[in-house]
């Protein structure tokens, strides 16, 4: 399936499950405005390109429940002691792909663990801008920016293609 199918379908099965019943009147509704949504509001097709590499997409998947467990239990800590809030910074990621595909999985798998939050993605930069909660030494700092990193180089292995992974798992960033 190409061009605006896929889109069609999948906007159905959204109103189909928006309106919690299936009736020829609701399916045909939703088709109708899915082609609607379609044709007002065409989608660019996108120029990215990624391939699924088991081990690695297994590897990243686990590493991502782990930081999100641990970040839950930091978080929880923080809203629980005695003390106030550590204080938090906007940090900048210079990350070393220029895949806007890349970017976002990364961006997103940082911000959905607790204790981060994307502020601004600058794809012609190469670089995201995240709030970081707990921030209050210059290492726990570097300690983030690095895990950004790591997490991209986790998102490279597991979905781009073979010459960007080569390319971005062999440069070093400075913070």
């Amino acid at each position: 399936m190409s061009g605006p199918v896929p889109m069609v379908v999948g906007l159905t099965i959204i109103w189909v499950l928006l309106w919690g019943s299936v009736s020829p009147t609701i399916v045909v509704g939703g088709v109708l405005a899915a082609v609607l949504v379609v044709t007002v509001f065409p989608f660019p097709t996108a120029p990215w390109t990624f391939v699924i590499r088991p081990w690695p997409t297994l590897v990243l998947a686990a590493r991502f429940f782990w930081d999100l467990a641990r970040a839950s239990v930091e978080v929880s800590w923080f809203a629980l002691r005695p003390a106030g809030p550590p204080p938090s910074a906007i940090l900048r990621v210079g990350l070393r792909t220029r895949s806007e595909l890349v970017m976002t999985i990364t961006s997103e798998l940082v911000c959905l663990v607790p204790g981060s939050l994307l502020v601004e993605l600058e794809p012609e930069e190469g670089a995201i801008y995240l709030h970081v909660m707990d921030a209050h030494t210059p290492e726990r700092v570097a300690a983030f920016h690095q895990s950004v990193l790591d997490q991209e180089e986790r998102v490279v292995k597991a979905f781009a293609p073979r010459e960007e992974r080569d390319a971005v798992c062999s440069q070093e960033v400075a913070p």
